[in-house]
């Protein structure tokens, strides 16, 4: 019987080995397509910050030294003005000279210093201004004065190889223009001795770590200046080769490259000083470029590896998933809800409004849409009100109400918001509350938004297509029709009259037989310009079709007023067009019928007015017809004033 019972229970031993060797293949399986994903994407970001930081700092190094380079081109302005001031003295009054070099000295306060020589023709020293100096020193082989002397064509200023002063011993860089008589003839050579330390003087004003470094260059590759944290001046005379030390590198730009002083590997900005064959490099150690975003790199570090601890841990999780699996669809359902909208509807911005903050989240889209400042504000119904257009804001307010209160599924409304610049846009607001509490309240609602202002301003053109004329802009039999109802219910119910004036244009077949239907079509738009002029604002004037007009007069006292607007309409008509460099003469016939003398519905007001115009015609054109009242003939033609006449 033991010996069964052991039996009996081996299967179940294998199987819930079975079991865990199953689950931990399927682990290591998920585990080596999960982790190498993940420490990836680890990867990816870290070369991110690296980029991003290399994009940084030649963006910064660029920057500082072109302002640096502005900075030496002042300074070399003022050394080349002083310069050539202290030659014209030295020419105007070499007995005073020292003085006014020391002048000068005092004057620029010590934020720079000269040490000024002066040689002859033949390049002997016969003026210094560093006390104790010997006499009569031969300077012909510097640079400076060798340069001058050689035959350098005009008055050129020259910038030395720094070096140690023969004159007065001192490390520095040497400036030097030809001294010339009246005749330009070479007399000499007026040199000035500066610091390399004073062009770099800024460079405890940058801030771009410890191994920083600023360097004046000449185009050849000589170095002026150059500083860092712990070298200070001594690399300056050594020469530089490659880009950017040549004359053909262009204005500025970026290099990356151990340095040849230091060793240090830098992202360097420079920037070239044309005018004077110089340029200015500034660099950054890629160690202190990166510096700022090393805790970002170790955490993403740290980030991979609790993801992929996590991912193991949640492999084993999977075996009591139904727990984790409810409080996930809690979290799911909003995140449905966010979403739910920005897939189905045509908006092209997504917003979060939180009720209990008080403030809306706008997606970076949904911000242009309705030209908010920040994509975070302060929101509720008065901000609301303050930004829509009145006579929209009560519908959209019952809009949001109704799915507050869960009597509608979700919120849509159209209405005008006001942009920054005073303009109002059209948009479409849609949203779905994805979160309450307990109670029902809502505390969230998710939505999107649209700029649908083209949308209405086509619906707008269209409907006012549907309802005028194209050609002359006024309103059509349709528009006509509609007014002139809406007209004939408010005479009845105020009980006074109103009256129809129907015309064609007499004349016009001739003017489209002999210059074109073009000329036709510009006579109509004058006509339609003209008669506007002639009635009141309250008056409608409608174009039928062809050269059919009716104006309706909706309040008059009787036939004779409105048979006088016909005749004013008339006079203007008789009066010649302009028409495409042609003069046309036209006129019309005119008739007149008055509600509720002559008919009393719209259709037969219509009709009077017509038969009484084809009676004019009759009569023979260019005339207004009146039409009777009902008791008396059916139809009275009115003579116009040019009749009586």
């Amino acid at each position: 019987m033991p010996h069964r019972t052991i039996l009996s229970m081996r299967p179940l031993r294998d199987a819930g080995a079975y079991f865990r060797s199953t689950v931990l293949r399927r682990l290591a399986l998920f585990l080596a397509v999960a982790l190498p994903l993940v420490w990836l994407f680890v990867a990816h970001e870290r070369g991110q910050l690296v980029q991003i930081a290399r994009d940084e700092s030649n963006r910064n190094v660029r920057n500082l030294a072109h302002a640096f380079a502005e900075e030496v081109r002042s300074s070399i302005v003022t050394i080349d003005l002083s310069l050539s001031q202290l030659r014209l003295s030295w020419q105007r009054n070499p007995e005073q000279f020292g003085a006014i070099v020391s002048e000068l000295n005092a004057h620029l306060q010590g934020r720079l210093h000269l040490n000024v020589v002066v040689t002859d023709a033949d390049g002997q020293l016969v003026f210094s201004s560093i006390a104790g100096a010997a006499e009569h020193i031969d300077l012909k082989d510097r640079e400076p004065v060798h340069t001058h002397l050689t035959g350098v064509p005009g008055d050129r200023l020259f910038i030395g190889k720094p070096r140690t002063g023969r004159v007065s011993g001192e490390w520095e860089v040497q400036f030097s223009r030809p001294i010339l008589d009246g005749d330009g003839k070479l007399v000499g050579v007026i040199v000035a001795g500066v610091a390399p330390t004073y062009f770099s003087r800024f460079y405890h004003s940058i801030d771009l770590g410890g191994s920083a470094s600023i360097a004046l260059v000449r185009n050849d590759g000589i170095v002026v200046a150059r500083t860092t944290r712990d070298l200070t001046m001594r690399d300056s005379g050594k020469l530089l080769t490659g880009y950017p030390y040549s004359p053909d590198s262009g204005p500025g730009g970026n290099f990356q490259r151990a340095s040849r002083m230091d060793g240090v590997e830098r992202y360097y900005g420079w920037s070239a000083l044309a005018d004077y064959g110089l340029l200015v490099t500034v660099g950054q150690s890629i160690a202190d470029a990166n510096a700022r975003y090393v805790q970002q790199s170790e955490l993403l570090v740290y980030t991979g590896a609790a993801v992929s601890l996590l991912l193991a841990l949640t492999g084993w999780a999977a075996l009591a998933a139904a727990d984790h699996r409810r409080r996930g669809v809690v979290s799911l359902a909003a995140a449905e809800a966010r979403w739910k909208l920005a897939l189905n509807a045509t908006g092209e911005g997504v917003w979060d409004y939180s009720f209990d903050s008080g403030l809306v989240t706008l997606s970076p889209s949904a911000q242009g849409i309705v030209d908010a400042e920040s994509t975070l504000l302060p929101f509720d119904r008065t901000v609301f009100t303050g930004m829509s257009h009145a006579e929209d804001v009560p519908a959209v307010l019952h809009a949001l109400d109704a799915h507050l209160n869960g009597t509608a599924p979700d919120y849509t409304a159209q209405y005008r918001t006001r942009l920054r610049n005073g303009n109002w846009r059209w948009i479409l607001a849609r949203g779905q509350v994805a979160e309450r509490d307990a109670a029902g309240r809502p505390l969230r609602i998710v939505g999107t938004v649209a700029d649908i202002d083209a949308r209405k301003m086509q619906e707008e053109q269209i409907r006012h297509l549907a309802h005028h004329d194209i050609l002359t802009g006024l309103p059509n039999r349709l528009l006509f029709g509609d007014r002139l109802r809406q007209a004939l219910l408010a005479a009845q119910r105020e009980e006074h009259k109103l009256a129809l004036i129907f015309f064609d244009l007499d004349k016009f077949k001739p003017v489209n037989d002999s210059y074109g239907h073009a000329v036709g079509d510009v006579l109509l738009q004058q006509v339609a310009t003209r008669l506007r002029t002639t009635l009141r604002a309250s008056d409608t004037l409608a174009r039928l079709g062809g050269d059919e007009f009716v104006v309706l007069l909706p309040r008059v006292s009787g036939a004779g007023d409105a048979k006088k607007v016909a005749e004013d309409i008339l006079r203007e008509l008789n009066r010649p067009f302009m028409t495409e460099g042609f003069t046309v003469h036209i006129s019309a016939s005119l008739g007149v019928a008055v509600y509720p003398d002559g008919a009393l519905d719209a259709d037969s007001l219509l009709r009077c007015a017509d038969t009484a115009m084809y009676e004019a015609k009759l009569l023979g054109r260019g005339r207004v017809g009146v039409h009777a009242v009902a008791e008396r003939s059916p139809l009275e033609l009115l003579p116009t004033e040019r009749d009586a006449a």
